[in-house]
């Protein structure tokens, strides 16, 4: 079942939701090109990500509302993908048994379209780097 899609496009990528509607649009931001990405929707932040680890196992997701996540994303096969946010796990999942099969749970009342974006999108650009 469809639940998002992203669109590359030259310099940004758009988030639209199952029923075709922009959700938002993600740019690199920062000096260092492809370290730090984030997600506006009608010019407000929505989220920031950030590389936190050279081969980009570890992120940074601050979101708008002030949580900050952190990102454990190995994306193999055969490992899981973690959310915590302090120290607690707030979203387990797992990706495979290729890349366009995804089964994660997230805390209830955390599960939203633009948490599905930013995870979604570090993924994205984890297998094309």
């Amino acid at each position: 079942m469809l639940i998002l899609r992203l669109q590359p496009r030259f310099r940004a990528t758009e988030v639209f939701d199952a029923d075709g509607y922009e959700r938002g649009v993600i740019r690199p931001e920062g000096i260092l090109r492809g370290l730090q990405f984030a997600m506006r929707r009608d010019g407000a932040v929505v989220w920031v990500s950030t590389v936190r680890s050279i081969v980009r196992k570890r992120h940074r997701l601050w979101v708008a509302n002030r949580e900050v996540w952190m990102f454990d994303t190995p994306f193999y096969w055969w490992q899981h993908l973690t959310g915590t946010i302090g120290e607690r796990r707030k979203l387990v999942g797992l990706v495979g048994p290729t890349t366009r099969f995804w089964g994660f749970t997230v805390e209830p009342g955390r599960e939203t379209l633009d948490l599905l974006a930013a995870v979604a999108f570090m993924h994205w650009k984890w297998w094309r780097w």
